[in-house]
């Protein structure tokens, strides 16, 4: 019913080759592909590169699949699509290689509220100030039942007349971090990665789960139990290798 497909492209580009990136002696990527093979009720893990270097790491890891994809293909769900499209399952796990902490449990919650929703993700609540305000940190904000409104680099909800502990003191899950990871019916990866067009809300951003809002469907906002960290900087890098 449910497969995860963790895209792993080798080039990166604020911290190089970090998918590749050593931490007691296994790289980032592995670290992620293992944690995927705890996820209960899944059929396969597959790992979507364009590296020959990346997949001869995982050649040597049991139960995963490695399936290598066109170089010139512009995102990570590209590369999910690419995949997915050749297999059977409706339900696709789209896990990034750079998350190599999202607890398995987590992931399990994400697949079960597929089945009433067209995406489903992870949100956390965010606790500094200083991560609110860093663009580089995801943000997201949500109805009353649980679905997005808008994600943004920007600080949301803006607080006009509050300071951000009145924030946090004031309003329950607020200001919420999104984590990198999506659950899709197939059919809506496919519209996604085939037939909808980019949102100019998705290219100011730099945000492609926007062309899915833009577009009407919905996403689902599933709290996380835990804080986790994504790497994409040699400060993420610095936080995880304290964290494992």
């Amino acid at each position: 019913m449910a497969v995860i497909i963790i895209p792993a492209r080798k080039g990166s580009t604020r911290l190089k080759n970090k998918l590749l990136l050593n931490v007691k002696n296994k790289p980032i990527i592995q670290w992620t592909v293992e944690n995927c093979l705890l996820v209960d009720g899944i059929d396969d893990v597959i790992v979507a590169t364009d590296s020959e270097e990346i997949k001869s790491v995982l050649e040597k890891i049991p139960d995963v699949k490695v399936v290598m994809t066109p170089s010139d293909l512009k995102t990570g769900s590209d590369r999910v699509a690419f995949v997915a499209k050749d297999i059977n399952d409706d339900f696709i796990i789209n896990v990034q290689g750079d998350e190599p902490l999202i607890p398995p449990k987590d992931i399990e919650k994400l697949v079960r509220e597929l089945e009433n929703a067209d995406v489903t993700t992870l949100a956390y609540p965010l606790s500094s100030e200083e991560d609110f305000l860093n663009p580089n940190i995801v943000k997201v904000v949500l109805d009353k039942n649980d679905y997005a409104l808008y994600f943004s680099r920007s600080p949301i909800p803006f607080y006009r007349d509050i300071d951000f502990k009145t924030l946090k003191q004031s309003y329950t899950n607020l200001p919420l971090r999104h984590i990198g990871i999506y659950g899709y019916r197939k059919d809506v990866l496919m519209d996604f990665a085939y037939r909808l067009s980019s949102a100019p809300i998705e290219e100011i951003e730099k945000l492609e789960q926007l062309r899915l809002l833009y577009n009407g469907y919905k996403i689902k906002i599933v709290y996380a139990s835990r804080e986790t960290i994504g790497i994409d900087t040699k400060e993420d890098f610095e936080k995880f290798c304290k964290l494992v």
